[in-house]
């Protein structure tokens, strides 16, 4: 488009502006009208919604009571003393230190059935009789002993007061000769009873457990103790501060010695 064109366009415009401001109105008798033309009104702007605010519930807190001590503030669990270790040494003043012989009761006592053991050749043999011995009861510079037991049958003995956390069971036993060179009355094999010999201990407290049965090592066999005999035998209790009575099973035996022992260091003895 060339120059004399803009002119022209320029010319029409100016035209259509003079007719429009100054000859309408002059015909018309109207004002002239200078003001813009009103545009279309926009919907009012809408912010987005914001989030909702997240809050916590409140802790509710139970209040507890305050713990009361008395003494030292720190708790120490009791230690349960090993197989290894004794318990810390401690007296009894109830005790002065001499030997008790106990003795024993009828079995039923304590609703014990003894006659299902065959002490020897299915001959039954009084179990509450008097057993006592004269044997001497061993001692060391160590221990004390506070009960002992002699017989030679199988029987249930009287309570016995333990009121130590340590103590030990020594014992020995002294087999019958053997019968196996003899055979058994109405039959035609050789007898095959042997010595044998048990302790069952039972809390006096708590009679339908067993706290421990003691049980020889190896054989009853004197044959086999002359070089090196292993009597007495010893156990060793951590659990005490109780009471204890015995169930013994005796077999063909000459005689039996048991001995419950106190450790001298709890009686306040070197």
């Amino acid at each position: 488009m060339e120059k004399e064109d803009y002119q022209w366009i320029i010319l029409a415009l100016g035209i259509l502006l003079f007719v429009g401001l100054i000859i309408k109105p002059a015909l018309t008798n109207e004002q002239p009208n200078y003001q813009l033309p009103e545009f279309p009104s926009l919907p009012p702007l809408r912010l987005p919604t914001p989030f909702p605010t997240v809050t916590t519930r409140p802790v509710t807190t139970i209040p507890t009571e305050p713990v009361i001590t008395v003494g030292t503030t720190n708790t120490v669990s009791p230690v349960i003393p090993t197989t290894t270790t004794e318990p810390s040494p401690a007296t009894n003043p109830n005790w002065n230190g001499s030997t008790e012989t106990v003795v024993f009761v009828d079995p039923s006592t304590y609703n014990v059935n003894l006659t299902t053991f065959v002490p020897r050749h299915n001959e039954f043999i009084p179990q509450f009789s008097n057993q006592s011995t004269n044997q001497t009861p061993f001692r060391t510079a160590n221990f004390t002993s506070k009960y002992t037991i002699n017989g030679q049958y199988s029987g249930t003995t009287g309570v016995m007061d333990i009121p130590y956390p340590y103590w030990e069971l020594w014992y020995t036993v002294e087999p019958a000769m053997s019968d196996l060179s003899a055979p058994s009355e109405g039959a035609g094999s050789y007898s095959t009873v042997k010595p044998a010999f048990s302790i069952d201990v039972v809390d006096a407290n708590n009679p339908s457990a067993f706290v421990k049965t003691v049980i020889p090592p190896g054989t009853l066999d004197l044959s086999l103790w002359k070089d090196n005999d292993p009597r007495p035998w010893k156990e060793k209790f951590y659990e005490g501060n109780n009471q204890y009575y015995f169930i013994i099973k005796a077999s063909m035996l000459t005689s039996y010695s048991i001995d419950v022992k106190i450790p001298n260091n709890y009686l306040d003895k070197i």
